[in-house]
């Protein structure tokens, strides 16, 4: 928390010179991603009156925990907490993540990705069946491993956030992960999960980057708080 200080007044410094409506939106997001506030809990009111998009995430079994949008570019959400974890997503796949124990740092063939496919039309139950092959990345000396995953058919589910209950498609991911490693692996397989509203709109998601990874929860809570206007 002493590092919060001084990146507020760096930002402040270098956003002075651009636009101020942008200079108001990244100080705002940093305001709640540095927020001293035990609870982590937000309202549906909470949210909609929040003027940066939210998400909470539950990492493991620690509690969950809110993270606010710092950057939107070249078709990346970069989301910020706290205790300066960021993740970057691109059409709701963590690509990458810093400030995590085990962090992933790069994640190839990403124009192939189901996930980017997936439209209103789809979220009405239409199969992805093609495999999706990647090589990723990792801390810890962990380069090149092949990646390859395939998706279950859609499924019906209701979400409850916000005191909200959401009709979904859902959609499980199976990645397997063959490649020998530099440690134990009990597994060589892991279940990625995806729940889509209606419109298509990802809402939220179950995401680990490896075997041995703490999964990764993330609910979109602006997009929900969207969804009841």
């Amino acid at each position: 928390m002493k590092y919060a200080p001084l990146l507020l007044s760096a930002l402040t410094i270098i956003l002075l010179n651009g636009c101020s409506g942008t200079y108001k939106a990244y100080y705002q997001t940093l305001q709640i991603a540095f927020a001293d506030k035990k609870d982590t809990q937000m309202t549906l009111v909470d949210v909609q009156q929040s003027e940066v998009d939210v998400i909470s995430v539950k990492r493991g079994d620690r509690p969950a925990a809110i993270m606010a949008l710092a950057y939107l570019e070249n078709d990346q959400h970069k989301w910020v907490s706290n205790d300066k974890v960021m993740l970057i997503m691109k059409k709701g796949r963590l690509i990458r993540t810093l400030g995590l124990i085990d962090n992933q740092v790069f994640l190839s063939n990403l124009n192939n990705d189901p996930l980017n496919s997936i439209s209103a039309d789809e979220s009405k139950g239409i199969l992805i069946s093609e495999p999706w092959e990647r090589i990723a990345d990792r801390t810890g000396d962990q380069y090149g491993y092949p990646l390859k995953s395939v998706f279950s058919p859609a499924q019906q589910d209701t979400l409850q956030v916000l005191n909200l209950n959401i009709e979904t498609i859902y959609y499980v991911e199976t990645v397997n992960y063959d490649a020998p490693t530099n440690y134990v692996r009990l597994n060589n397989s892991w279940k990625n999960r995806f729940w889509y509203a209606k419109d298509g709109v990802l809402i939220k998601s179950i995401q680990s980057i490896s075997p041995l990874s703490e999964a990764l929860e993330i609910t979109y809570l602006s997009r929900i708080a969207r969804l009841n206007k």
